[in-house]
Formats: C-alpha cells, structure tokens, sequence
C-alpha cells in the first residue's frame, strides 16, 4: 500500500526534480552555444558525441528516477534523515548547473 509522505518531503522532493530539470535545460543550452568540448562529464559527453541531446537527457531521465525513488524510500524508512538525503542530489544538480551556467557565459 503507498503511504503519502509529509508535506515538507514531498516539496523537497519536487525541488529536488526540478533541480534535476534545471541542470539539464542548461546543459542542453550550454552544448547548443559552447559545444559539447566544454562539458565536464565524461559520459554526458560520451552519451551526447554518441546519441545526441537524447542520450544526456536519457540519463537525466534515469537518475532522476532513481533519486525520487531512494528519497521516497528514506522518507518511509528513515524520516528523520530525508533533509540530509535531499540536499545530496540537490547539491550535485546545482553544481551541474552552475557549471553549464559558466560554460555558457564563458565563452
């Protein structure tokens, strides 16, 4: 049976998606100005040389599917962790982000 989780989780959750989002939509701005040379990620880069936008977005697909559903699972199991497991993935989107944000400006 799927149980909500608390409001808190579920607006963290969606920041954290949207944090995913937001790294892609600048990644595909960035490449789409600089280039793909100026991507830092080996296989964003490999994934993008081979298959174009979709192989990147492909990922970002899947690895936010897999974030949403580990942060679903902490917020069940361990409650009293899901700001601590949130903020992880947020952290590595807005690193991402500002990356691609400085390629973009950069050149």
């Amino acid at each position: 049976m799927l149980r909500a989780i608390p409001a808190r989780n579920a607006a963290l959750l969606a920041v954290a998606v949207a944090m995913q989002l937001l790294d892609l939509v600048t990644f595909i701005g960035a490449v789409a100005r600089v280039g793909i040379r100026g991507e830092s990620n080996p296989i964003a880069r490999a994934l993008y040389q081979s298959q174009g936008q979709a192989g990147p977005a492909e990922l970002k697909l899947v690895a936010t599917t897999v974030i949403v559903l580990a942060l679903l699972w902490t917020s069940r199991r361990f409650p009293h962790r899901f700001l601590a497991a949130a903020l992880v993935p947020m952290g590595i989107a807005f690193a991402g982000f500002a990356s691609n944000v400085l390629m973009f400006v950069g050149h």
